[in-house]
């Protein structure tokens, strides 16, 4: 079988140069897309805060998960003033694995406090369940940025 020369036609020219300008617009995305680190531990803090919100009375419950709202509502402001967009987290790809263990250790830490621990908030174990609560959905906000980037640069985004 002989290889022709296959001639760009000026619809080949045009879809190629989109794709380019898209690609290099995911790769300047990318680049702009890193959070600081508060940005990942307000992560952690939120969910520290919902896996806190559970063992209170009714009152104080719905008064902690309004502070949960009003802080993603801020970081939600604050990433459209720094970088005029917010991306959230929900995105396809890899990046939902990471969310799907984000709600998995966070349900799962719910359900130990609830049904193993006592008295919460006069417990110890509360306290570890807690800090290893923050720092694992610390780390998963950070590997979470790391993945998106890598979509993105990658095309997979």
């Amino acid at each position: 079988m002989e290889s022709e020369d296959v001639e760009m036609t000026e619809f080949d020219t045009n879809a190629k140069a989109a794709l380019d300008a898209v690609n290099s617009s995911q790769a300047r995305l990318a680049e702009r897309m890193r959070w600081p680190l508060w940005r990942h531990a307000a992560s952690g803090v939120l969910m520290v805060l919902l896996l806190a919100g559970i063992t209170l009375p009714s009152g104080a419950s719905i008064a902690v998960s309004g502070l949960v709202l009003l802080l993603v509502f801020a970081i939600v402001r604050d990433d459209k003033k720094r970088y005029g967009m917010f991306v959230s987290g929900y995105q396809k790809g890899r990046t939902g694995w990471i969310i799907a263990i984000q709600i998995a250790i966070t349900l799962g830490a719910m359900f130990y406090v609830l049904n193993h621990i006592a008295d919460p908030l006069g417990s110890p174990v509360f306290y570890v369940v807690a800090a290893a609560l923050f720092v694992g959905s610390t780390a998963l906000s950070y590997a979470w940025e790391v993945v998106y980037r890598a979509d993105l640069t990658g095309g997979r985004a």
